[in-house]
């Protein structure tokens, strides 16, 4: 699997975890497959499909 592949992989993911199908990868501000540490107003998701945790700006969230 390539990196392009990954990403596109975890993007589409967040986007269906987070409920925003206008989530861009540029808003993803970090992506592993440890752990990441979210700052002030962000927070960290779990994408399980791929496996990875993602951080991105809360405002990006929209479960509800």
């Amino acid at each position: 699997m390539s990196m392009a592949t990954l990403e596109r992989e975890i993007l589409a993911q967040s986007r269906l975890l987070l409920k925003n199908p206008k989530l861009k990868m540029k808003d993803i501000l970090e992506w592993s497959t440890g752990t990441v540490v979210p700052r002030k107003d962000e927070i960290e998701v779990r994408a399980p499909d791929p496996g990875v945790n993602i951080c991105i700006l809360k405002v990006h969230d929209k479960r509800g």
